[in-house]
């Protein structure tokens, strides 16, 4: 098994480590994202919170408010500072301000990984570009083809590679710009509703 990779990477020369670099980096970068990112489940249960606060339920307006000072989540900030602002004529435009910023913060990692997912291919192309100068290279000598199939493999496997870099993050970026924008119009009707019934709070 550690001899095969090895042989990958020789035939990858000099692009496999900075493909694999790329995974790495890539699969960090995914992971990073679903950390940072909130849970569905505390913004549903926030969702909840702020729902029966609006609707006149005492007990549900202290559970929210102690919920709030009790979390360490970027979520339970902003809702408490919409709860504690004093001047209710500037906190929409405030809260506007602050809930792009808060959106944005979610997006923690997908830079990476686009660039990466765009990167990958870049690479394998480039590859593919050297290991054909290696196959024109050795015509008209001897040994010729065994250059000729090492120019193949490396043309190929560097294409190869890079494409399977390039795929999942493709995939990871789709479905993660489409997470954000859910999460994003929940977050805007949650802070919507908040700050229309604020008086009842």
């Amino acid at each position: 098994m550690t001899e095969t990779i090895h042989q990958f990477f020789a035939a990858c020369h000099p692009f496999g480590y900075p493909l694999l670099a790329c995974s790495i980096v890539l699969v960090a970068a995914i992971i990073y994202h679903l950390i940072v990112t909130l849970s569905n489940r505390e913004l549903r249960r926030y969702s909840l919170l702020i729902a029966q606060a609006c609707s006149g339920d005492d007990t549900a307006d202290d559970i929210l408010k102690h919920s709030c000072r009790k979390s360490s989540s970027a979520l339970a900030e902003e809702v408490l500072y919409a709860l504690n602002k004093k001047n209710r004529d500037e906190l929409p435009t405030i809260m506007e301000s602050r809930l792009q910023l808060f959106v944005d913060s979610q997006r923690a990692g997908m830079t990476t990984i686009s660039v990466i997912s765009n990167i990958a291919p870049m690479l394998g192309i480039l590859g593919t570009a050297w290991g054909l100068v290696d196959i024109f290279g050795v015509f008209g000598t001897p040994g010729a083809e065994q250059g000729i199939a090492l120019g193949i493999s490396k043309a190929l496997y560097t294409t190869i590679f890079g494409l399977a870099i390039a795929v999942p993050g493709i995939i990871a970026t789709a479905c993660f710009e489409r997470r954000l924008e859910r999460r994003a119009a929940i977050i805007n009707k949650l802070f919507s509703t908040l700050l229309a019934n604020r008086h009842k709070l």
